[in-house]
């Protein structure tokens, strides 16, 4: 984790990958690729109607948070060595726009208790409209603070509630400032 994001050339692939065999969803594989510079390394022709539509939702919106992801000041918020998760942040220089990466890993229970992620590098005084992106159709919002706006103040000392659900699940979420 030494390189920035502009650095790190993260890529979707084929699932099951072909070093580890590991089979991932796709939802997940942009998650953690979009936390990066995102790339592919899989033929859109070999993906379902409906993971292509996926895909390009998903780089549409990659395109629009690329700044704030290459430019702006990363916060390790839960380390994967040790934890059954693991999740970073993004906030940029002006604090107005931060996007908040969770990734479920391999775990012995299939919903852990996640607690609430204590935000950093958001502004105490400004409040943040959290809004979640590469949401599945028909699927809940990982966080019940979705769709609400809630203080920096309280987003770092309380935390954004957020739950995961099985193996290699993942959220990312988005948080602008209230004008």
């Amino acid at each position: 984790m030494f390189y920035p994001a502009q650095a790190v050339a993260a890529h979707v692939t084929v699932s099951p990958n072909l070093q580890t065999g590991r089979a991932t969803p796709l939802k997940f594989r942009f998650d953690v690729a979009m936390s990066a510079r995102l790339g592919f390394e899989l033929h859109p022709a070999d993906l379902t109607p409906a993971e292509r539509t996926f895909a390009k939702t998903c780089v549409e919106t990659y395109k629009r948070i690329r700044p704030t992801v290459q430019q702006g000041d990363l916060y390790r918020l839960v380390s994967p060595y040790g934890n059954s998760r693991a999740s970073v942040m993004y906030v940029d220089e002006s604090k107005r726009h931060a996007l908040v990466f969770l990734w479920g890993l391999v775990r012995s229970q299939p919903r852990d208790v996640v607690p609430p992620l204590k935000l950093q590098g958001l502004s105490a005084d400004r409040s943040y409209r959290i809004e979640e992106l590469n949401r599945l159709d028909g699927k809940d919002p990982h966080s019940r603070a979705v769709g609400r706006t809630i203080s920096g103040a309280a987003l770092a000392e309380v935390g954004l509630p957020a739950r995961l659900h099985g193996d290699y699940d993942s959220a990312v979420f988005e948080l602008t400032a209230a004008e």
